[in-house]
């Protein structure tokens, strides 16, 4: 079975996968959701000096610091891309990436860089004291499908997301991630997300028919999704 570590997307900790990682620990895997800095029981770590490099390095830590190897690393979101430049860092510790309905960093440059100036804008506009706010209905209806999150969910959402450090989006990437790209890579796109997965040669893709956040909405096909992914 594989050793399995979950990072979650923008405003998420370890507590985002309460509904997968039973169901993943099931299927007989070894599971290690984990909490960067300024999300969580850390969000009070967070600071303006929290950027995509800390992030990267709470991964490369959690990892390096329980011996984990042959991992299968889970990234959603926005966690694809401290997970990217922390397989680029610590290769040999990593069997496969598997991305789900996640960011990919482009070498150099910061994930404000490659989104149209429009929508910069307008984030930046809701930042206080340097985090970008745990998004209102509005902005969730508007920009994610039939994403499928009931009252509930949403309620649960926002009791215990934290607001994602405005440091995370203007860190440039390192401007070498070719050791990530060369490793196993499995993308897992969500059906109702607008848009498509990234043409990225070498991937599979796999598309799940669920919303945006399918640990919360839909553990149980995420949860078999990623298992016979890691079996791969």
């Amino acid at each position: 079975m594989s050793t399995i570590v979950l990072v979650g997307g923008s405003f998420l900790g370890a507590w985002a996968w309460e509904r997968v990682t039973p169901l993943l620990t099931a299927y007989g895997h070894q599971v290690h959701p984990l909490t960067l800095t300024g999300f969580g029981d850390r969000a009070h770590l967070g600071s303006p000096d929290t950027t995509l490099t800390t992030h990267a390095r709470d991964i490369t830590a959690a990892i390096e610091y329980a011996g984990l190897r042959e991992v299968v690393l889970v990234a959603h979101s926005y966690g694809g891309a401290p997970a990217t430049i922390a397989a680029t860092t610590i290769p040999g510790r990593i069997a496969r990436l598997i991305y789900l309905a996640a960011l990919l960093p482009e070498p150099g440059q910061s994930l404000f860089d490659s989104t149209p100036a429009p929508v910069v804008e307008a984030i930046t506009q809701t930042v206080r004291d340097g985090r970008i706010p745990v998004m209102n209905d509005e902005v969730i209806d508007a920009n994610f499908g039939e994403h499928g999150l009931t009252p509930e969910d949403r309620a649960w959402l926002r009791a215990r997301g934290a607001g994602q450090p405005i440091g995370t989006y203007q860190d440039p990437a390192p401007a070498d991630l070719s050791a990530a790209q060369r490793l196993p890579r499995t993308y897992i796109a969500c059906a109702a997300d607008p848009g498509g997965p990234p043409r990225m040669p070498g991937m599979e893709v796999i598309t799940l028919d669920s919303g945006h956040w399918p640990m919360i909405t839909e553990p149980e096909s995420l949860a078999r999704v990623l298992d016979e992914a890691a079996r791969s």
